[in-house]
């Protein structure tokens, strides 16, 4: 094969193919005109369908009563007001050094163990 048969046959293959989909365009734009006249008011609800809606103004559904009450607590956490960070507290921030640990209370009960 010569490098014309090559690009003749390539120009032909898009000729066709430019064919096909317009053919394929057409047949799809004269099914829309059908479903169109057969339902007329197909599509013209930007929300969605009313099932739709009717579902989603119910409200949320739970599983069960343990998701009901996580995304009841969910609720509460962002009414409660913050805390201050206490700055003796030391907890997952970092690992923590013997430096950093308060000081251990003794006991005013002796332990049966120590003696």
């Amino acid at each position: 094969m010569t490098s014309e048969n090559l690009s003749d046959t390539q120009m032909e293959y898009e000729d066709e193919k430019q064919d096909s989909q317009e053919k394929n365009a057409n047949l799809v734009k004269g099914e829309e005109v059908k479903l169109k006249a057969k339902y007329p008011g197909l599509g013209q609800k930007p929300g969605g369908s009313d099932f739709l809606m009717k579902r989603l103004q119910k409200g949320q559904k739970y599983f069960d009563s343990g998701d009901y009450n996580m995304a009841k607590a969910k609720m509460k956490n962002k009414q409660l007001p913050v805390a201050g960070p206490d700055k003796n507290l030391v907890t997952g921030d970092h690992i923590p050094t013997p430096q950093d640990l308060p000081q251990r209370r003794s006991s005013l009960v002796t332990s049966k163990l120590a003696g």
